[in-house]
């Protein structure tokens, strides 16, 4: 009988295999005269649907029950109400077609912090998201836009894993499951509202093309090194936390490969010289516009940019919380008291990583991997290593890397997503060893899946809130303004972010001062929202319950010159807390009461009075 062998790539330099699963073909069927014309016939048009098409099926229905609560009604409601970080999501979804509609610049704006601006490079502003997306938005709205890009983003990561460890595994079924420990990891989860991080498919591809180019170095290297550098450009108008994140491990990759095949390098130099120099060009000729933006540009930013903790505890990768299914109560509360709970792995999945190594260490694949995902657990760990909540005092790598330029914003328990990708590669490999023995070891490969993927699985679907937008932003009234004029909306976007969120769902058809993002200081150095104004302070005030400040002639005078700075053509105060005392504060502010119009308190052309009846002087 004939042997049918499928041959699984690696990681030698050499170009030999790493490994080769050798399966009889089945054989044939045959009756006492032979197989017959009717089994022939039957056997030559028997349809099989490529594996790929159902992965993927397979993840998007994931996904869609992931993010089920928000597609009740994709086009009003999203994760956290549009608040918060959705808010930014939305709100730049909605900027790119309307900036390439309206010849503005799409990677500076000044409808929000009107009129110092935002440059949208140091903030999280997935132009290539918004570009791919207009026609959505256009015709459903940004909100609907930002629930298909984080169903989108979830499936595709783990497609796009699926089809990476495909390389290396034969087994559909294995990779698949690879491919959903990367896209559905809770480190992924953990980053649903934060799109640039979620919207991870890139990665995986990246890393493929760079072994393409280092070892398997089959297709032309002006090719190979061209989609490298163009994946890398299109990573980096999604998120260049990723990028510099898949650039850190690619490189180690590379010092790995490189180290392992000193003797066999010669005669080989040329390829990956030819491919990287491609890459390069390639990504230099994306990139130079949006660099030279983000670091020549107005409103341009030094120093770390993030504020968020840089730690994640070593117990992080084997203790359950809230989102899994399978989390007991007792480590729930354990985990709780921790820092970085996004790491979680799962114990069983820890000891298929662990059996694998010792059953297959003579295999590059797994030599590889294993040190690429020691490599990014390592560096999700964070400076100084933390075990059980307590700082024992040993300093890890990312102490050195922070200190690096561009680094020190990197958040390093964000590095755990890669550590998921390496696992489920690994997990992928073992489950093929596995099912390839045929007969019940299928059974238990089956099993193992099982037993890997359920403490993975979510406890819930995210929940989701209808967008409080008043109808004054979505309806023809908001027409009626002056288009590009300057609308104070309230609350304030200082410690809120609702206003962003109707702003684009007005279709921007106004500037506003204020607004969620990353800015610089007086002195460069960053800050989450606009620079405090006195008015801005005084409207966060009543906000937040304090009573407003007295109008004195003197705070009259302080207010108006913000009003005057900002240019401000009508004022709109929306849904918010203590929507009464603010209301009446403007009112005296202003010497005049507003008028309702669907759902808001609007003042047209508002001027400040600079005297009132309760002046103190």
């Amino acid at each position: 009988m004939d042997a049918v062998c499928r041959q699984r790539e690696g990681w030698r330099i050499d170009g030999r295999m790493a490994g080769t699963v050798t399966e009889p073909a089945p054989a044939p069927v045959e009756g006492p005269s032979g197989p017959g014309r009717l089994g022939r016939w039957l056997a030559g048009r028997r349809l099989r649907l490529p594996a790929p098409p159902l992965v993927l099926a397979v993840c998007l229905g994931l996904a869609l029950w992931l993010y089920g609560p928000a597609w009740s009604s994709p086009g009003d409601t999203t994760i956290r109400g549009g608040g918060g970080d959705p808010a930014i999501f939305v709100w730049f979804l909605r900027w790119v077609p309307f900036a390439l509609e309206h010849g503005h610049d799409p990677l500076v704006t000044h409808h929000l912090n009107y009129p110092d601006g935002v440059n949208l490079m140091w903030n999280t502003s997935v132009p290539l998201a918004g570009l791919l997306l207009a026609p959505v938005t256009a015709v459903g709205g940004p909100v609907l836009a930002y629930n298909l890009l984080l169903v989108a983003g979830f499936a595709l990561s783990a497609w796009c894993a699926y089809l990476a460890i495909r390389r290396f595994v034969p087994g559909q079924l294995a990779a698949a499951a690879g491919g959903l420990v990367y896209g559905f990891s809770p480190a992924m989860r953990s980053q649903a509202s934060h799109a640039h991080m979620s919207v991870a498919l890139l990665a995986p591809l990246m890393l493929l093309l760079l072994h393409e180019i280092l070892v398997r170095q089959r297709r032309s290297p002006w090719l190979a090194g061209g989609a490298l550098g163009l994946l890398a450009g299109c990573q980096l108008l999604v998120g260049e936390e990723l990028l510099a994140m898949t650039a850190l491990v690619g490189f180690v990759l590379l010092v790995l490969l490189v180290a392992g095949n000193l003797g066999r390098l010669r005669g080989r130099v040329a390829y990956p010289l030819k491919g990287f120099a491609t890459a390069a060009v390639v990504f230099a000729a994306v990139a130079a516009w949006p660099l030279s933006v983000q670091f020549t540009g107005p409103q341009r930013i030094h120093g770390d940019i993030q504020k968020t903790p840089r730690m994640s505890d070593l117990y992080s990768f084997v203790l359950p919380d809230s989102q899994q299914a399978l989390a007991p109560d007792a480590a729930v509360r354990r985990v709780s008291r921790l820092s970085g709970r996004s790491a979680y792995l799962g114990i069983p999945l820890l000891l298929v990583v662990t059996a694998v190594t010792l059953r297959r260490w003579s295999d590059p694949v797994v030599r590889v991997s294993l040190g690429l995902l020691l490599l990014s657990a390592l560096l999700s760990l964070g400076p100084s290593l933390l075990v059980g909540g307590h700082d024992i005092g040993i300093r890890l790598p990312m102490a050195l890397l922070e200190r690096l330029p561009l680094l020190d914003s990197l958040v390093p328990p964000r590095m755990a997503q890669l550590t998921a990708l390496f696992a489920g590669l690994l997990l992928a490999v073992f489950l093929h060893l596995v099912w390839r023995r045929g007969g019940w070891w299928r059974v238990a490969a089956a099993v193992t899946g099982l037993v890997v993927l359920a403490p993975l699985w979510p406890a819930r679907p995210v929940p989701a809130q209808k967008v409080n937008t008043p109808a004054f932003f979505t309806g023809p009234a908001v027409r009626q303004l002056r288009f590009d004029g300057v609308t104070l909306v309230l609350p304030f976007p200082y410690g809120s972010s609702e206003a962003m969120t109707w702003q684009a769902q007005a279709d921007l058809w106004f500037r506003m001062p204020g607004g969620y993002f990353i800015g610089p200081q007086p002195n460069g150095q960053p800050k989450f929202y606009a620079l405090p104004t006195p008015t801005s302070r005084a409207f966060n005030r009543i906000r937040t319950g304090d009573p407003p400040p007295p109008l004195t002639k003197q705070w009259r005078r302080t207010l108006a010159r913000d009003f005057v700075r900002w240019r401000v053509s009508n004022v709109a105060v929306g849904p918010m807390p203590n929507r009464a005392v603010m209301v009446r504060f403007l009112t005296e502010l202003l010497g005049r009461p507003p008028r309702r119009v669907d759902g808001v308190d609007l003042w047209r052309d508002p001027v400040v009075r600079l005297t009132g009846p309760t002046d103190a002087r």
